[in-house]
């Protein structure tokens, strides 16, 4: 009689250690490196650093600039990454924009939403070429994870085929978000992701379309396309 007592347990038990297998199966999936080297996407567009220091991507004669004020940690600007690598396949490698990334950090993870930032910088720091790939890398764990950790570090410098002891020493001294940030404010930036845009040499300005203007969250990709394909 004890053993027939004993069998809803155990099946139970199975039960509970399938679940946990198929969860940390899952999480395993998400986190597994998209195919392809992060480095791919980017070998044949033009990439500078301001006077700034800001991160451009595009070509220098491009008509116009999205910038995009976003924070690795927001999990706004996760999603909205798809949308970005959007517009890089669609507009920026064609020639048609340019693509300005400032790193503002919206309060989501007051500890890492920073620490990516430096992460981002340093990569570009010890590779030339890096940072995009670092951003892609970055808003990929974030969108997979949820939140990024100490393994963060680790995780990105293997992918990008960095020094991990020298990203780690890097990371300590970066200050270019501190850069982005004060400019971000300057602007009156908000939230993250926030998108403006500069024609020539013209000072930024929020997206505006009849009584709205975008100055809070992000610009719908199909209005930011209508936006640049306006400005050839």
């Amino acid at each position: 009689m004890e053993k027939i007592k004993q069998r809803p347990i155990i099946l139970v038990g199975a039960i509970a250690i399938i679940a946990v297998l198929v969860i940390v199966a899952i999480q395993l999936v998400a986190v597994a490196p998209s195919s392809g080297s992060p480095y791919a996407r980017y070998e044949s567009i033009p990439q500078e650093r301001l006077s700034d220091g800001a991160f451009v991507l595009g070509d220098p004669e491009a008509p116009i600039t999205v910038i995009e004020f976003a924070d690795f940690a927001c999990p706004h600007c996760q999603n909205y990454s798809t949308d970005i690598h959007q517009l890089i396949d669609e507009y920026v490698a064609t020639g048609k924009a340019r693509l300005e990334y400032r790193m503002f950090i919206s309060g989501a993870d007051p500890t890492y939403g920073p620490y990516t930032a430096r992460l981002a910088q340093c990569a570009a720091e010890l590779r030339d070429g890096a940072f995009w790939p670092a951003h892609d890398v970055l808003f990929e764990i974030g969108r997979a994870q949820g939140r990024f950790n100490q393994q963060t570090a680790r995780t990105l410098a293997d992918r990008l085929d960095l020094n991990y002891s020298e990203l780690l020493n890097c990371a300590e001294d970066a200050s270019q978000h501190q850069v982005d940030q004060r400019l971000g404010l300057q602007y009156n930036v908000q939230s993250t992701p926030t998108i403006m845009v500069r024609t020539g040499g013209s000072t930024p300005e929020f997206v505006t379309v009849g009584p709205q203007t975008y100055n809070r969250g992000p610009v719908p990709y199909a209005l930011l396309g209508t936006i640049i394909e306006s400005a050839q």
